[in-house]
């Protein structure tokens, strides 16, 4: 696997593109404060978790035939 580039605090579209640009496999997943709901502001990277999906043997993943990969979940919030 190649390894993911420090994109923490990165804005999420420069990320992406850094990442697609490398051929990386990525899902993002939002979150925001928990007592507020910020609607202005840039999103940006602040967690990358990664995953791999050769240890993912779920009877979806077998049935739909998906091939095992590694990837990344990059978590982003509004600043």
């Amino acid at each position: 696997m190649k390894s993911f580039p420090d994109i923490l605090g990165t804005e999420l579209q420069n990320a992406a593109a850094l990442l697609e640009a490398e051929g990386l496999d990525f899902i993002v997943a939002e979150t925001k404060p928990p007592k507020r709901e910020l609607t202005e502001g840039t999103l940006r990277v602040i967690r990358v978790q990664l995953q791999n999906t050769e240890t993912d043997k779920s009877e979806l993943r077998e049935k739909l035939d998906m091939p095992t990969s590694n990837r990344a979940v990059l978590t982003v919030c509004r600043i």
